[in-house]
């Protein structure tokens, strides 16, 4: 089976990668493929492999709750390899440039907004299967650029017990998180070149890539300010309120979704 879907793999089949992946892509399938260990990538990057191996697992496990307990439009997993994963592709727009951006008229924006912020809210609801701040992985590290001390935490003031140190960057990133904010399901990366809307950019018809999915205080909201890229999306959270501990102990395991 796995030479079957390897055959896929083509030069003319593959689309822009990640430094540490192929992705192939036909009319109904996407192939993520990781770099073999003798393999570099974009101008001889090398990657770490297990931590590639991890994401992998992550956005499987993450796929797998998502569909369980919410009805968020998510790809299936056609079949897990060694070394690659087939997933179901969404024929739609995807939106990575502020060209493509600035075509999608105000309203259009605003139904996108509201329409993610409902899966947002579906996600959140998610039941934790343990506690604290960690993705799906056994080892629970998160998988985020911006988060240079990865965990596991075992609670919200635990990370930012971390994350308190001197410099511009971790003042403002703990700053923006309640203490008393209990971990919650979140996509964690809502790059809009991660949602597919339908070819008239109306409705998001898919929400792809989620490597980095986790249990986070506020569904990631202070990452998202951060890192949004297009002009409008750092709203993407604005007006949304998020379950805190109800103790007051911030231990991340109390409270229920609002």
């Amino acid at each position: 089976m796995d030479e079957q879907w390897l055959s896929h793999c083509l030069d003319e089949n593959m689309t822009h990668s990640a430094p540490d992946r192929r992705v192939y892509v036909s009319e109904n399938y996407i192939i993520k493929k990781r770099l073999s260990r003798d393999e570099n990538g974009h101008s001889g990057y090398v990657p770490i492999y297990s931590a590639v191996r991890q994401r992998d697992e992550n956005e499987i496990l993450a796929l797998k709750l998502v569909q369980e307990h919410t009805s968020v439009p998510v790809p299936k997993v056609i079949h897990s390899g060694n070394g690659f994963t087939v997933f179901e592709r969404f024929s739609g727009v995807t939106v990575d440039d502020k060209e493509t951006w600035e075509k999608v008229t105000p309203k259009q924006r605003e139904a996108i907004k509201l329409q993610v912020q409902g899966y947002i809210q579906d996600l959140v609801k998610i039941p934790h299967p343990s506690s604290g701040i960690r993705s799906l992985v056994p080892e629970g590290i998160l998988f985020h650029n911006q988060l240079p001390y990865p965990g596991p935490f075992q609670s919200t003031q635990d990370f930012l017990k971390a994350y308190d140190r001197e410099d511009v960057f971790h003042e403002y990133l703990i700053k923006q998180i309640d203490p008393h904010s209990i971990p919650v399901f979140s996509h964690f990366d809502w790059s809009l070149a991660n949602i597919v809307l339908s070819p008239n950019m109306d409705v998001v018809i898919g929400v792809i890539d989620w490597e980095r999915a986790c249990f986070f205080p506020e569904a990631g909201r202070c990452v998202h300010r951060m890192c949004h890229k297009l002009s409008g999306w750092e709203t993407l959270f604005d007006g949304m309120e998020f379950p805190k501990d109800v103790s007051g102990g911030g231990d991340g395991r109390e409270g229920t979704a609002e």
